[in-house]
């Protein structure tokens, strides 16, 4: 297996990705605009770049590749390149050794990221590229103004240390060898006004040997708390979906990344805080302009607008399998959290004529063509189910959430029930009075744990049909080829996500044959680092799109270690 993408690190707090000769970028979350970067990418051309779908993949693939590194480490001998997680402080650090006199190079400039979206419906305005330089022996710091940022590179060393020197392109700092270089790379990234000091240690994303799902939930877990759960605020944490290419918070893409967490963290652990604090900023800051929207900046303002009402759930559910999970809720104040239940369920929009959720996006991004979306309404069901069993404990009707549960899931099975060539099948989107869309994404993981969750048995044979359509790589969905399963319109090739649905379904109806098949593909697919992509070629399984995303690793590291992927509650500290 090759390693198809760069490595990961992170401390919650800043996050950077580099390989065996390069740092490639130091981000942070910044609570104004977004998040910083200390980068050595081509500036992204808003004239040319903005939009054009051939260009922003041209510059998302220039951003996995040394070519974009803000620090490189040139030697003439072999050289090693290492995260140091142990060593305690603010900064990222790397150890490199080498048998020769090492060079430290840098070629970078402090930028808010370009957030390179290709459904990109709401471009931020450009801001001024202003990074200034001032050397202090082996000490570089880089200063911003139009971003009240300040990066610190610092370089140590047994041996003798040069000093940062201006060269043609940027600034070099040499380490002799005596007799081999050992040198020690601190980058350190702070903000006006943002969080200065990480919750802890560091988290470097490991490649270890071991089964499928022993590496993807080291991986799930590494890289959901050291690089997307990112500190904003005291007790504020906003999980973005990576952070390279697109570090911003999808409330759906956000659950997934912490399911990991959710499924095995204890109490009182640091994966405990990180969720806590993640409902805190979801219910607040992440609200502070009205219903969750389909992507937010890092401190809660809307990136990009379009109402999505699976999004408008995914907290909720968040919240409820907190509360089952380890016992209580984020906080004492249980009025807090019966007024954001109850402010999450007025923001939806139903249909009175069927109860059922209505939404301008389906959860691809994209325009919903009919209002209601067949894996939402199943998201939908599970959320009123799972709520009901705790909603008494906040003053809410318990009861009455599992019988509007059991509304939905029968009223979602008659109107989206069709007959397609003599087979009962369900539509993916129908407006309720008889229009329907035939459809299958990637994207719609809650239709793959519609038996999971309850909302059918593995027998119903609409559901079976629906499914079978979705991975029949004669049909069109599905992509051909030794890689192939589902993909989506939104992005061509095959998706992991859409192989995780196919592997759920597979375990659902007892199929071992795909089940074995779909695991194999997943395998070959997953990086040294047990990560996955958005898309991959279904012939050669070249990785396609987004480099990093943290969703489809999470997806299947929970699909591998839990039947029905809810969480399970666990002994709290002095109980039997």
């Amino acid at each position: 297996m090759t390693r198809r993408k760069p490595r990961d690190v992170g401390n919650g707090l800043l996050a950077a990705s580099f390989t065996e000769r390069a740092v490639l970028a130091v981000t942070r979350p910044h609570p104004r605009v977004g998040m910083v970067e200390l980068t050595g990418a081509r500036e992204f051309d808003e004239a040319s770049d903005r939009g054009v779908e051939a260009r922003v993949r041209d510059y998302r693939r220039h951003l996995a590749s040394d070519t974009s590194a803000a620090l490189r480490l040139l030697s003439e001998a072999p050289l090693t390149l290492e995260a140091d997680v142990t060593t305690p402080g603010p900064a990222l650090r790397w150890t490199a050794r080498s048998g020769r006199p090492v060079v430290v190079h840098l070629r970078g400039r402090l930028q808010r990221p370009p957030y390179a979206e290709i459904t990109d419906i709401a471009p931020l305005d450009p801001l001024p590229q202003d990074t200034t330089f001032e050397v202090d022996g082996a000490v570089l710091t880089l200063r911003s103004a139009a971003l009240g940022a300040t990066a610190t590179l610092t370089v140590s060393s047994p041996g003798e240390v040069a000093g940062w020197v201006q060269s043609a392109d940027g600034f070099d700092c040499a380490v002799a060898a005596d007799p081999a270089a050992v040198l020690s790379l601190a980058v350190d990234l702070q903000v006006d006004g943002g969080v200065s000091t990480p919750r802890g240690g560091g988290h470097v994303v490991p490649t270890v040997a071991g089964d499928l799902a022993t590496r993807t939930c080291l991986a799930a877990q590494a890289y959901a708390v050291g690089c997307c759960a990112l500190d904003v605020a005291d007790d504020q944490t906003c999980v973005v979906t990576d952070h390279r290419l697109l570090p911003l918070s999808w409330t759906r893409d956000a659950y997934f990344v912490v399911l990991p967490l959710l499924l095995r963290a204890q109490p009182d652990s640091v994966e405990e805080h990180v969720l806590r604090r993640h409902l805190n900023w979801l219910f607040g800051p992440a609200r502070g302009e009205g219903p969750w929207m389909r992507s937010h900046l890092t401190g809660g303002q809307v990136k990009d607008p379009g109402l999505q009402a699976d999004q408008q759930l995914y907290p909720v559910l968040e919240l409820v399998d907190y509360r089952r999970r380890f016992g209580h809720w984020p906080s004492a104040e249980l009025g807090h959290w019966h007024q954001a239940i109850r402010a999450a369920f007025d923001d939806l929009i139903t249909s009175p004529e069927t109860g059922l959720l209505v939404s301008e996006e389906n959860p691809a991004d994209d325009p919903a063509e009919y209002p209601h979306t067949f894996s939402t309404q199943i998201l939908f069901a599970e959320v009123l189910g799972r709520l009901s069993a705790v909603a008494d404990e906040l003053g809410l009707d318990g009861a009455g959430l599992d019988r509007r549960a059991r509304r939905v899931r029968e009223s979602t099975k008659e109107l989206f029930r069709v007959d397609v060539g003599g087979r009962p099948a369900y539509a993916y989107e129908v407006d309720g009075d008889g229009r329907f869309r035939l459809y299958a994404d990637a994207n719609d993981l809650p239709s793959a744990l519609a038996v999971a969750w309850g909302f059918c048995s593995p027998d119903d044979p609409a559901w079976r049909a629906t499914m079978e359509a979705a991975f029949d790589v004669d049909g069109p969905y599905a992509v051909a080829g030794r890689f192939g399963g589902l993909g989506s319109v939104h992005t061509a090739g095959v998706w992991p996500l859409g192989l995780v649905q196919e592997l759920s379904f597979a375990r659902a109806i007892g199929d071992e044959e795909r089940a074995t098949r779909v695991l194999g593909i997943l395998e070959e697919l997953v990086s040294d680092d047990g990560m996955l992509p958005e898309s991959a070629d279904p012939g050669t399984g070249e990785w396609l799109s987004r480099h990093w995303f943290g969703w489809p690793g999470a997806a299947l590291a929970c699909v591998l270690t839990s039947g029905d992927l809810r969480p399970q509650p666990v002994a709290t500290r002095g109980s039997g």
